[in-house]
């Protein structure tokens, strides 16, 4: 039997390896219509994490929060392909999540609760000792989530 996706949950942090993962997720549905949600996190913990995450050292206030997801929101809303807008068969939803530190875990969960048929996320290609000292998110994902997942590899 051949899947038929119709939710892709694509994540980035903002960097052009991360985005380079975004129109894959929007070509996967390019023919069938669906929906994209375009997904990043905010990492409140303040404890470093390789990619996927805006980090806000400290307690940050409400305003302060509210402000960073205004400003990402409208950073997401930039990267959607103007040929999906212009068709329209392909909608989307930006989410931006506030993740309390491990976020190939929030990826994983976010999935699930938003019933995504496909995670998207691009990879650095990292091998050898950068691997080691930066991890992979990619990796874990592709080790730990529930739903199949699409690597995008960036060399940037």
């Amino acid at each position: 039997m051949i899947p038929t996706y119709r939710k892709v949950l694509v994540t980035t942090d903002l960097s052009p390896t991360g985005n380079s993962a975004i129109p894959h997720a929007y070509a996967v549905l390019a023919g069938l219509g669906g929906t994209v949600i375009l997904w990043h996190a905010i990492d409140l913990s303040g404890i470093p994490s390789s990619v996927y995450a805006q980090r806000i050292p400290g307690k940050p206030l409400a305003e302060q929060r509210a402000a960073l997801r205004d400003s990402l929101f409208s950073s997401l809303e930039a990267l959607v392909p103007e040929e999906a807008r212009a068709e329209g068969r392909v909608t989307t939803e930006i989410r931006v999540v506030e993740a309390p530190g491990v976020i190939q875990e929030a990826i994983c969960q976010d999935a699930r609760t938003q019933e995504a048929d496909l995670i998207v996320m691009s990879s650095h290609g990292h091998s050898g000792i950068k691997h080691l000292l930066l991890g992979s998110v990619a990796e874990s994902v592709l080790k730990s989530a529930d739903r199949p997942v699409l690597v995008v590899l960036s060399r940037e």
